[in-house]
Order: C-alpha cells, then sequence, then structure tokens
C-alpha cells in the first residue's frame, strides 16, 4: 500500500476514473464536482488562486483505495483541508495514510487543524451527507455512503454539524407573513440579476457575500473573478431570475440566490455536464423541485423581514415555472438567525451533514 502525488497525466487519470467507479457502484448518486477537478487539474479554474492543491491517492497492487485533494489557502491559513474525498469500503488504513499526508503538509504550513468536508472553499461545498444516504442528491448538495463519515469518526474529529429542509407548498408557508411582506414593497425594491450587465451584478454578489458571511465559519473573502468565473457556469443553465437583490433607495442590502435541481435531468450514477441541460430544452422537461442555494442580508436588516421577502420574490418566480417544491443548501447548526428563517417557511427539517474537524499538535 503506497500514497500517490498526482504529478503527470496518466495519474490525474486514474484519479479521475476512480472517482467513476465509485459513483457507478453508488447508482443513486449524481456527482456534481467531476467537471470543477477536471478544471483544476487542467489549471483553468479561479479556484486555484491563493491556494496550494495536491491530489493524492492511496493504491495498493495497481488499484486505487482511496483519494482526496488536499488544499492550503493561503486566506483560510489556519486550517490544511482534505477535499473531494473518495473511498471503497473497508479502507482504515488506506484513509489514514491520506490524513496523516494532510497533517504533514498542514504543519508545514503552520495550520493549527485539519478540516475535512470543505472543498477549498464554503461555495464549492461543505460537509458529507450524514442522513438520506438512499435518496439522490440535488445539485450541487455533497453525497457518500455511510461509510466514509465511519472512517473519521473512528480518529477523533470533532463534528460540526448542518442542517438542510424541505418545503412541500412553499405560496402556503409564506402566506402567514403576507402583510409584513407587503410592507417590505413599500421600502425596499427588488431587482434580478442582468446579464447584459454582468459585471456590475456579479461585483454586488461578491461584495454582499464579503459582508455577509465574514464571520461565518470556514468563509473567506471571494475575489471578482472567483465569482464572476463562478456565475458564468452557473448562468448556463440559471435564469437571470434565479439571482435577486434587495435594495435600500440605490444600496444593495441583500440578495437570494435559488435555481431548478438540475441534478433531475441527470441519469443515476452519472456527472452533471452541460449536454443534460441541452437535453432538457430538447425533450421540453419540467423540473419538480427548486433549490434555495444561498441567501444573504445584511446584518443590520435581518431583522426587518428582509429574508422573508426575498423568500417571496423565489415564490413568484417558482409559480412561474410551475415549481412547488423546495429544498435549502446547507446551514451550519451554529446559525441560529438563518436556522429560525427556514424553521419559519419549510414544512420539516432533511437531510443533515457534517464536518470533521482535527487538531493538528506541533
Amino acid at each position: 500500500m503506497k500514497l500517490v502525488e498526482v504529478r503527470n497525466k496518466q495519474e490525474q487519470k486514474k484519479f479521475l476514473e476512480f472517482r467513476k467507479k465509485i459513483y457507478k457502484a453508488n447508482p443513486i448518486y449524481v456527482d456534481n464536482n467531476f467537471v470543477m477537478i477536471k478544471e483544476v487539474f487542467a489549471k483553468k479554474t479561479c479556484f486555484l488562486e491563493e491556494k496550494t492543491v495536491q491530489a493524492v491517492y492511496v493504491e495498493e497492487d495497481g488499484n486505487v483505495l482511496c483519494q482526496c485533494m488536499i488544499v492550503y489557502a493561503k486566506k483560510l491559513p489556519e486550517y490544511i483541508q482534505l477535499c473531494f474525498f473518495e473511498s471503497e469500503p473497508n479502507c482504515e488504513k488506506a484513509v489514514e495514510l491520506l490524513v496523516e499526508e494532510a497533517i504533514r503538509l498542514g504543519k508545514a504550513y503552520g495550520c493549527r487543524a485539519l478540516v475535512i468536508g470543505l472543498n477549498g472553499h464554503v461555495n464549492y461545498g461543505l460537509g458529507f451527507l450524514d442522513s438520506h444516504f438512499e435518496q439522490k442528491n440535488s445539485f450541487s448538495s455533497s453525497v457518500n455512503p455511510p461509510y466514509y463519515n465511519a472512517y473519521f469518526k473512528k480518529i477523533g474529529c470533532e463534528e460540526i454539524f448542518l442542517n438542510t429542509y424541505q418545503i412541500h407548498f412553499i405560496d402556503k408557508q409564506l402566506e402567514k407573513y403576507m402583510g409584513m411582506i407587503q410592507k417590505m414593497d413599500k421600502t425596499y425594491t427588488f431587482r434580478q440579476f442582468d446579464k447584459k450587465q454582468f459585471d456590475y451584478y456579479a461585483k454586488i454578489y461578491t461584495d454582499l457575500n464579503n459582508q455577509c458571511f465574514g464571520e461565518h465559519r470556514y468563509y473567506y473573502s471571494r475575489t471578482y473573478a472567483e465569482d464572476k468565473e463562478m456565475l458564468k457556469e452557473l448562468f448556463l443553465f440559471m435564469h437571470e431570475d434565479s439571482l435577486i437583490f434587495a435594495f435600500k433607495d440605490d444600496k444593495p442590502i441583500g440578495f437570494i440566490m435559488w435555481y431548478p435541481d438540475f441534478n433531475e435531468l441527470v441519469k443515476q450514477g452519472e456527472s452533471f455536464g452541460v449536454k443534460h441541460f441541452f437535453r432538457k430544452l430538447l425533450q421540453g422537461k419540467s423540473y419538480d423541485t427548486a433549490k434555495v442555494m444561498e441567501f444573504g442580508v445584511l446584518e443590520q436588516y435581518r431583522r426587518l423581514g428582509i429574508p422573508l421577502a426575498l423568500l417571496y420574490q423565489v415564490s413568484v418566480k417558482l409559480r412561474k415555472y410551475g415549481i412547488t417544491k423546495g429544498e435549502t443548501s446547507w446551514i451550519l447548526a451554529e446559525n441560529t438567525d438563518s436556522n429560525r428563517v427556514c424553521q419559519a417557511v419549510c414544512d420539516e427539517f432533511y437531510k443533515r451533514y457534517v464536518v470533521y474537524e482535527k487538531p493538528i499538535d506541533e
């Protein structure tokens, strides 16, 4: 058994082929990170900015047992990250080799802890699935079999939990807040993203992210280039009304991003790609569920009903597309404000996710 640092095209291919193998063996799941990893290998993504990225796998007799990318982000210097992890079952010793290598690199960078389940930045993924393993993952959601969690529970990690929520009839849930929402319309305006002014709205998105989430665990500031790249990729599939901003006069104070669950277009065991979206256009498929991916409001406006008003704006768009059901993205269990908003308008708690932290001894 040996650890291999991925350095050439052949080893990159082996890394990608192992990922395909894992997802084909778990045909419920859809791989939403395959394209990202290919772009990292090709060095064609802003993901690499101010980061050191090393892909590694453990093999025995020429067969890959487990793999990951180890990431050090200069803007999150206290952590070394074990990202994009995949593994065969019953590979405890092989997984330990990955963890040991990540800790070794973390010590070299002066990190205080290893975080397992953060994919470079929270915008690219956070957490391992910790419930509902039998259900297909929605677009951009993490997915894994339960034995992944067992590996990291055994090595004495702290567990940080994340929640998601389901909405069965979004209009019905918002009815009781309509008085408050209608008052918001008199004071605030709401605008959707305009591709003709791409740079202007992309900049607003970045600024609001950095202002709204600066104190959140694992978050660090994004650059305009990073978000512009991410938004250009998303707007290959999203409509302009998938990103809505709240303004007080001419000041942006909040935003919400949603999109249909694009994984509904993907056969189980596949990796999502552009072909699935064009297949949808040709076949005229509709979506059942929307994903509320992200919402942020400047702190001084959070208790004024702006989050509910933004959710109402989304509900208006969903009605246009004939979508009634919704799912939220992950929310840190410690984020009291966001959990309260979701508990107010959602029908039920849904999936749980977990991030693992392990201190690095000096």
